[in-house]
């Protein structure tokens, strides 16, 4: 399973057109899930709490962050943990989200487009946070904590102060929270316990830069 996410990255950096593809994909859901989707609640909560507040448009920002990075040259082992574990949670959270709300309701007529666009992105997100996690390589104990704790204290903030996503009448607080901490802990208790990956940076712009006279 490593070595065929290790694959499909590879694939995706060698392919320019196929990468900012990506890219432009991950633009379209930061600018419109940050804008349209969080935009009102981000307008009526205080300035500090914006950080932990559009939880899937910031997990593709630092997605594609962490992709471009790797596709220049450059790998930030501890920053694509934090990329990789946003992307996952958040992405499977969301899944579990349409999940339940269409067990209930089924698909609504003039909103199951969007409904199903949202549920596919968020498969592409978390799909996303598991090639990254090929890129994490070996991170010291400390550093592990400070992502964990991050996303622990995002759980707070989101469901002890009220930040936290839209939620329908057919998906319950008590799922969304519990949903949140199950991820957590599971994706936690894998960045506590992983051996370190591989974080050579591998990319066309990094073999561009091998075939440079006096590189």
């Amino acid at each position: 399973m490593y070595r065929l996410l290790e694959r499909i990255l590879q694939l995706i950096l060698d392919r320019p057109l196929l990468f900012w593809i990506c890219i432009a994909a991950n633009g379209v859901g930061v600018v419109w899930g940050g804008w349209i989707w969080y935009g009102p609640q981000l307008a009526a909560s205080p300035l500090w709490a914006w950080p932990f507040i559009p939880d899937c448009p910031e997990a593709a920002l630092f997605a594609s962050l962490a992709l471009i990075g790797l596709f220049y040259g450059r790998s930030w082992g501890w920053f694509n943990a934090f990329a990789a574990f946003a992307s996952v949670k958040y992405g499977l959270w969301t899944i579990a989200f349409w999940l339940l709300h269409w067990s209930h309701v089924g698909f609504v007529d003039g909103y199951w487009p969007l409904e199903m666009m949202l549920f596919v992105s968020h498969i592409g997100l978390a799909g996303e946070g598991l090639l990254l996690m090929t890129r994490v390589g070996s991170l010291k104990l400390p550093t592990r904590l400070a992502i964990l704790g991050w996303f622990v204290l995002s759980i707070g903030i989101d469901y002890g102060l009220g930040h936290h996503p839209q939620l329908t009448n057919t998906v319950p607080f008590s799922f969304a929270l519990g949903s949140a901490a199950l991820l957590t802990a599971i994706l936690g208790l894998f960045l506590l316990l992983a051996p370190g990956m591989r974080t050579e940076p591998t990319g066309l712009a990094t073999a561009w830069q091998r075939e440079r006279p006096g590189a």
